[in-house]
């Protein structure tokens, strides 16, 4: 279900899927200045487990980047060998790809696919 967050899909699905993640990682958001003078959040107690703490922050970060930079930010890696969920944070919004890597191996595929080679 939480993968859903990444499928191409209207807003309100998207937010539907967040909240999801948000009510089982049972987020309660504090301001804090512990560490310095600037405020800050945490999203668990400092005793909480850390697997409790790895869906607190990642619900509450893709609750940010949904409300703050859009849905379409959110994206699957296009190579049909990788299913990786990935943030777009490029300059344009138009990544396909998780990784640089992916992305050339799938280059790579395409162009050996075109090519003829001579039979022996």
């Amino acid at each position: 279900m939480q993968a859903r967050v990444f499928d191409p899909q209207d807003s309100a699905g998207q937010c539907s899927a967040v909240n999801a993640l948000l009510v089982e990682a049972t987020i309660r958001p504090r301001v804090t200045t512990h560490d310095s003078l600037q405020p800050h959040l945490h999203f668990l107690p400092d005793s909480a487990d850390a697997l409790s703490r790895v869906k607190a922050v990642t619900a509450g970060g893709l609750a940010f980047v949904l409300c703050w930079e859009g849905g379409s930010r959110l994206g699957r890696c296009t190579r049909s060998a990788c299913s990786r969920a990935y943030v777009d944070t490029s300059r344009n919004g138009r990544r396909r790809y998780c990784t640089a890597r992916c992305g050339n191996t799938e280059a790579v595929m395409r162009h050996r696919s075109r090519q003829s080679y001579p039979k022996p």
